[in-house]
């Protein structure tokens, strides 16, 4: 729905040439997802894994996610299908999720219904997801490590480059260097 499959999937297709005409790989995956919506089909792990109980410990390690766009919901995913059970998101909005999929991409483009169906499989899989709490303000790195997280995946948004010092520097050094905010790249794009 947001990947541009027009260009990519449809654009390279062998069939394309053909009289029936390149796959509509965008209306197949829409379909899908509707239908999977609609049947409430829940996300599982892989039957053919181990069951959780015979994984090794590694696998109870407390990982944190911080921000809950679509890195750290399709990071959670990831974790939770391999096992992984103690995954927490934490997410600095206590009122809107999905990150840039909810506050930046049109309804037409991509319906938040899609977005919190995605959410509800990531949590599914028994992700923990943690409202109102901002990295800096509520925690920091080292009080996460001192909360027994043993890895930290930083999924959170850039909306403005300005506002993080290393990247200010690296503009200020070489003013030719291309560094977008999600939010200036899509306007750039538009």
């Amino acid at each position: 729905m947001v990947c541009p499959t027009a260009e990519l999937c449809v654009g390279g297709c062998n069939l394309a040439g053909s009289e029936e005409g390149a796959i509509n790989i965008g209306g197949l995956q829409a379909f899908a997802c509707d239908i999977f919506k609609q049947m409430n089909v829940p996300q599982i792990r892989d039957p053919s894994l181990p069951p959780l109980d015979q994984l090794p410990p590694s696998y109870k390690a407390k990982i944190a996610l911080i921000g809950c766009g679509p890195a750290s919901v399709s990071c959670a995913s990831f974790l939770g299908r391999l096992g992984y059970q103690d995954v927490t998101i934490f997410e600095k909005d206590d009122q809107v999720i999905g990150g840039l999929s909810s506050s930046e991409i049109p309804q037409y483009r991509l319906p938040y219904d899609v977005v919190d169906w995605e959410i509800r499989l990531m949590l599914d899989l028994g992700i923990k997801l943690v409202r109102g709490k901002k990295l800096g303000r509520d925690f920091t790195m080292e009080s996460l490590r001192k909360d027994g997280f043993e890895a930290v995946f930083a999924g959170f948004g850039l909306p403005d480059v300005r506002r993080v010092p290393f990247l200010r520097l690296y503009l200020m050094l070489i003013p030719s260097l291309y560094i977008f905010s999600p939010r200036s790249l899509m306007s750039s794009m538009a």
